[in-house]
């Protein structure tokens, strides 16, 4: 009974006797222990920086191997960054990765992976990573939009034709009336959505606009409640 009180006191005793080194490295992480698996087989290595508590150390694995990285300045429960800097050629680099230290060796594993239109990366050779320089199909573009331009034109002179057949029918049915030809192309004028189509008319085809439309026009001006 009594030696067992003299126990905890050999222990207190025994942590005031550590040196300063030793006392050290006892608050010091082991650091880290990198596991690689390369998809592209075991051939390669990668070399990979870990950075905890300012510092930073680097490693390099064998492709289906581990090594670990340590430092003094690391500290149990630190973070630290592990950002791969070299690997097999043709694969993806493990970058911006995160573990946090302990008292015991932490384990951190990765692949690298072949690049490929899944995996791709800044490092990737061209043309392994999926991403092919694109060409502006500019005969398409223009064909559309030459298209377009054509659909444009036939809403705005569409109308236009109707509106002068219109004209020369209502012409041949009184060629010899000219005074019921003129109310005709009043009252024609005087419909929703005509008049402009009467005067574009006369624009584009360089022809006087047909008799009443300018009574039709003084109706259209002095009717308030005409939108």
């Amino acid at each position: 009974m009594q030696a067992s009180c003299f126990v905890p006191f050999l222990v207190i005793a025994a942590a005031i006797a550590m040196s300063p080194a030793q006392a050290a490295a006892a608050a010091t992480s082991p650091g880290v222990t990198i596991t690689l698996t390369c998809e592209i087989g075991t051939v390669g290595t990668g070399t990979f920086k870990v950075t905890a508590n300012g510092s930073s150390s680097l490693v390099t694995v064998p492709c289906g191997g581990s090594a670990t990285a340590t430092n003094a300045a690391w500290m149990p429960g630190a973070e630290a960054t592990i950002d791969q800097t070299a690997g097999p050629a043709g694969t993806v680099r493990a970058t911006h990765q995160r573990v946090y230290l302990a008292t015991y060796a932490v384990s951190f594993s990765t692949m690298a992976h072949a690049c490929s239109p899944a995996f791709t990366a800044p490092e990737c050779p061209p043309g392994t990573s999926g991403r092919r320089a694109t060409t502006v199909p500019w005969g398409m573009i223009a064909g559309l939009i030459g298209f377009l331009v054509l659909v444009i034109a036939a809403a705005i002179l569409f109308p236009v034709v109707i509106v002068g057949q219109q004209i020369r029918y209502f012409h041949r049915i009184f060629f010899d009336n000219p005074e019921a030809f003129r109310k005709a192309m009043r009252n024609l004028a005087l419909m929703p959505g005509m008049a402009w189509r009467i005067r574009l008319r006369s624009k584009l085809l360089q022809i006087p606009l047909p008799p009443g439309f300018e009574d039709a026009e003084q109706v259209i001006r002095n009717d308030t409640q005409r939108v």
